[in-house]
């Protein structure tokens, strides 16, 4: 039988990685809503605004990894 308080540990992790990949979604939804309102100014073309979204949510994903 596993005892109770590794099962809360457990729980704590687990929680607290699912409020970290959460926040981290969060932040690239964020990326692409600030960017996007920045092209839909005109202030720069499709294509800059693609890339510069997939660096800075490749740059998220780097620094907050999933495992």
């Amino acid at each position: 039988m596993i005892p109770l308080t590794h099962c809360k540990s457990l729980s704590n992790i687990m929680n607290a990685q699912l409020d970290m990949l959460m926040s981290r979604e969060q932040l690239m939804e964020d990326i692409d809503c600030i960017i996007t309102s920045q092209y839909l100014d005109d202030k720069i073309d499709e294509d800059d605004m693609e890339d510069l979204i997939r660096v800075l949510c490749d740059a998220v994903c780097k620094n907050f990894p999933t495992n």
